[in-house]
């Protein structure tokens, strides 16, 4: 009963407030900050492939992400296998203004920019596109809408955004009691599902519930990509080094 009223009392909110926009981003930022509790995140992670040839070799990476004032940097290392390893993606997030992406490719001794339609390029032929690892919704994106949904008896609600990027509109879908995203829906210019996003295998991290499964599936012809964190540390110091002595800093640096 109480959990019945609990649902229905966050149904009416969202129906009183004034600008269904402003719900919406105001849930998309309710989601950013469960997936990220903390300033300072860091993990291991396993990031697992397979399409219609077969998998793909396992890739073994670790991931810190570091957050002061408005400024977040978000790092991802690639430490196996051997024909990847050392491969770095990193993302600076500076309150209101672009986003700042880019790789380093260690067999080419090449660093690479991202801006614009790049940023949905693919990940190491994974299903995730350099976007897609951030972990968040797009902070460039624009939120729309925001509707309670029923899915098999429990209670959501349905963020869908304005056209952006490839995509005619992307959806999520929030559990209103964490937050936390139970699933993404992306569109193409056709209206068609593209792929589709699922978060699950939730763990209990310093009193904070995170996923630790992210799955990505292109739904047009099934190939999946999988997302394995595991060694969640919340709240940890950080070395600075992880990113002033990064090899993308290092050549922006020469310039």
């Amino acid at each position: 009963m109480r959990q019945g009223l609990l649902i229905a009392a966050f149904a009416l909110t969202l129906a009183s407030r004034a600008s269904a926009a402003e719900n919406a981003a105001s849930l998309i930022d309710h989601m950013t900050r469960a997936l990220w509790p903390s300033n300072t995140v860091t993990a291991n992670a396993t990031l697992i492939s397979v399409n219609e040839l077969g998998p793909g070799l396992d890739t073994e990476m670790t991931l810190v992400r570091y957050q002061e004032g408005a400024d977040v940097r978000t790092q991802i290392l690639v430490t196996a296998p051997e024909l990847v390893r050392n491969t770095v993606y990193e993302v600076l997030s500076r309150g209101g203004k672009p986003l700042d992406r880019a790789v380093y490719f260690p067999a080419l001794d090449r660093a690479r920019e991202f801006s614009g339609i790049r940023r949905t390029d693919s990940f190491l032929a994974s299903e995730f596109t350099y976007e897609d690892l951030e972990i968040a919704a797009p902070v460039d994106s624009e939120w729309r809408n925001a509707e309670p949904v029923e899915e098999g008896g429990r209670h959501f609600v349905r963020v869908t955004s304005a056209p952006y990027s490839y995509y005619s509109r992307v959806e999520r879908i929030i559990d209103p009691k964490t937050y936390l995203p139970v699933r993404a829906m992306y569109y193409d210019l056709q209206g068609s599902l593209l792929k589709r996003e699922t978060f699950d295998q939730v763990e209990n991290v310093d009193g904070h519930p995170i996923p630790r499964r992210v799955v990505m599936e292109d739904a047009q012809n099934g190939d999946r990509s999988e997302l394995r964190l595991r060694d969640i540390r919340l709240n940890e110091p950080v070395d600075e080094k992880h990113f002033s002595e990064s090899p993308i800093q290092k050549r922006r640096a020469k310039q």
